[in-house]
């Protein structure tokens, strides 16, 4: 009996993008994980299934690393530092949406057959600017075959796969990513059943299910799909936090579906990188707040522009800290970003720090003053469980899984209102004991796991003679302020 992994839509990730989003990270991490475990002797092994109707081959997951690791590290010794405003993506096609918008809301009577054309060209450029990098994502993936012997990963060509998959009674197939991208088809589960192979999938959040408002339409569309084929036929299923697991359970019974009780994973961390000091502000220049979260709509980016603005209006500029964002653009974000730039990001109090490596990240983390993370809904909270790991407390949303992942170390607030959310991270500056006392706290107290712990846990769940793992964590009690 083996435990296969695929790794289809990591494969596809790294071919056209070198830095991780958490879910990569998390998928990425346990499986050298699992490799070190039980990879080398072939209990443990790693496919992927291409554009193929039912089609596996192995991949050589070592290669798979090498290839990885080297554009990770290109990537960050060539990414660049900056703490200024970023100059906004596509410039043109923004100032001619602005300029359309201007037009059709100046109070001029246009008649309605000008008018109306005038709107639709204004939204329709909106949806192509959120809609651009999945189209470009999409794109970059159509180029990576199948059945290719070598995988082009930054810039450099890797052995990647080996023979044609042959699948045997009692193995397990896992996907621990991001699946629904990449889904199987229905000769793949007649060919699953007909091996009597047994599945499992990870679920790391139920965001295009419960918000799609917060998705762009074609991940709607196949993350449905996705439950309605892949998750029904799941023999076990595993969830990156308890609230992600209740949320699959309910979201599997509102389809008419029972699915098995997920097991909750421990989402586990590195061990702590040596800081690149330069990536923080120079010695003289103001302290500042970090938010570590690509931007997009649902990581809520705007409270923290409204509470910041609040600030520097309520309080001696002096006594107000700069706001860091560190992350990468997302999707959804035309109207937040063009705000940004006609305030001229806050004339500077609001810093962004591009795709940051994680050298530059852990001079971020350490030299903050703490972080903020005002996400509406998350499935796990990995920025959360980072910035305890470097020692800051988090100004934190108390939505979904965000308190599993901050326990008691964090300040909570309601990320809709503002009056109180301002009130948690003003008070916070005003009283810096506040975060000094919750300091001590993280570092007397917090003990995050690893991946290898995540890795043994779901060797665990899936084998009967898996390495033994400690129990997993007791429930988060309801969360406490800081003060």
């Amino acid at each position: 009996m083996a435990v296969w992994l695929d790794l289809e839509d990591l494969v596809r990730y790294f071919h056209h993008d070198s830095r991780p989003t958490g879910i990569q990270r998390l998928t990425f991490e346990v499986c050298r994980e699992l490799w070190r475990l039980g990879g080398a002797q072939g209990e443990i092994k790693f496919c992927r299934h291409g554009n193929t109707a039912s089609r596996f081959r192995t991949v050589h997951f070592p290669a798979l690393e090498a290839g990885i690791l080297t554009a990770s590290a290109a990537a960050q010794s060539a990414a660049p530092v900056a703490h200024a405003a970023p100059e906004a993506p596509l410039p043109r096609l923004r100032q001619a949406n602005s300029l359309i918008m201007r037009v059709a809301h100046s109070g001029h009577r246009f008649p309605p057959h000008i008018r109306r054309p005038l709107g639709i060209i204004g939204r329709a450029i909106v949806q192509i600017l959120d809609a651009l990098p999945d189209l470009a994502r999409a794109a970059k993936a159509e180029i990576t075959p199948g059945n290719a012997q070598r995988i082009q990963i930054g810039g450099q060509q890797f052995e990647l796969e080996g023979e044609d998959v042959v699948f045997h009674a009692g193995d397990w197939l896992v996907t621990l990513g991001a699946p629904w991208e990449t889904p199987y088809s229905e000769d793949v589960f007649e060919l699953l059943r007909a091996r009597d192979v047994r599945l499992a999938a990870l679920a790391h959040d139920l965001i295009p299910e419960l918000f799609p408002e917060w998705a762009v339409k074609a991940n709607v569309k196949n993350f449905r799909a996705w439950l309605r084929s892949s998750v029904m036929a799941c023999d076990k299923l595993f969830a990156v936090s308890r609230s992600t697991a209740v949320d699959l359970v309910e979201c599997m019974a509102a389809m008419g579906k029972a699915v098995p009780p997920p097991v909750v994973l421990p989402v586990g961390s590195l061990p702590l990188p040596e800081p690149d000091m330069a990536a923080k502000p120079a010695a003289g220049e103001r302290p500042y707040v970090l938010m570590v979260s690509t931007i997009e709509i649902r990581k809520n980016h705007a409270l923290m522009f409204k509470i910041w603005r609040r600030m520097l209006r309520d309080m001696p500029p002096d006594r107000v800290p700069d706001l860091v964002f560190a992350g990468k653009l997302g999707w959804l974000t035309a109207d937040l970003v063009q705000q940004l730039e006609n305030c001229d990001w806050l004339d500077g109090r609001i810093r962004f720090v591009p795709s940051p490596s994680d050298a530059e990240l852990a001079g971020l983390y350490r030299g903050c003053l703490f972080t903020v993370f005002p996400s509406l809904y998350e499935g796990w909270g990995l920025p959360v469980s980072e910035s305890l790991r470097f020692g800051k407390m988090v100004a934190a949303s108390d939505r979904a899984s965000i308190p599993e992942a901050g326990g008691n170390f964090c300040a909570y607030y309601d990320p809709e209102n503002v009056a109180a959310a301002y009130e948690v991270i003003r008070g916070l500056i005003d009283h810096p004991e506040r975060v000094a006392a919750m300091e001590a706290r993280i570092a007397a107290s917090y003990r995050p796991p690893s991946w290898a712990d995540t890795a043994a846990a779901l060797l665990n769940a899936l084998l009967p003679a898996a390495p033994a793992i400690a129990e997993p964590p007791a429930p988060v009690e309801y969360p406490v302020n800081a003060d």
